[in-house]
């Protein structure tokens, strides 16, 4: 059975969520907000890989603390790539920062990713599927992981669906293709834990009954 554990850490002017997937001593990062020493993460820990729902200053702005600590590679979608260098695209400039990431990335370039490409070697198998959700920004996408021998199933959201609502859409993004993505979600299975990207954490299935925007 898949062992692993889920930390949260909110950070950051508007309160965004950084998730951290810990597999033993080794860890996944979603949407690098936090400061790794705000963590309280034990210095064993490694991280091998950084995901990004979207590019969001409030969800990449400590890519550049986290990425070359761990000399992890780093992963974004390409239609949100050019907010990791711009600070107007990525909106930090009008919150008065200067967010920009200097890191090298890597572009999704799979709808399926292994554990093992992931850099998770020494605890279970899964798949993290990348699920394309325009709307909140061009290039927003959930992650949802598919642990081999365990019956639990995580989405992490960003700021596409949030518990009882879902992300605004004038910041880069399309109130047709958030309309697009919600229809997408409705056929995902009801059981699914959602992680958004603010806020608490949510079950699909209560989101399509009791979420307006569904």
């Amino acid at each position: 059975m898949m062992d692993v554990e889920i930390r949260s850490f909110t950070f950051g002017p508007v309160g965004a969520n950084m998730y951290v997937l810990l597999f033993g001593k080794q860890a996944l990062v979603i949407d690098p907000c936090c400061p790794w020493g705000n963590t309280g993460l034990s210095d064993d820990v490694r991280v091998t890989s950084v995901l990004c729902t979207h590019g969001h200053f409030d969800h990449i702005s400590e890519a550049d603390d986290i990425v070359p600590r761990f000399l992890c590679p780093l992963y974004i979608s390409s239609e949100d790539s050019p907010m990791l260098s711009d600070a107007s695209l990525n909106h930090s400039m009008h919150f008065g920062m200067m967010v920009r990431v200097d890191s090298p990335y890597k572009v999704l370039d799979k709808k399926v990713y292994s554990n093992e490409e992931l850099g998770i070697t020494d605890s279970g198998r899964f798949n993290m599927q990348v699920v394309p959700t325009p709307g909140h920004t061009s290039g927003s996408v959930c992650y949802y992981f598919n642990f081999i021998g365990n019956a639990k199933q995580y989405m992490f959201t960003g700021d596409m669906l949030f518990r009882r609502s879902i992300g605004r859409t004038d910041l880069g993004g399309s109130e047709l293709d958030m309309t697009r993505s919600i229809e997408l979600l409705k056929t995902m299975n009801d059981d699914i834990v959602c992680f958004p990207g603010h806020g608490s954490e949510t079950i699909l299935g209560e989101e399509k009954h009791r979420n307006p925007y569904f």
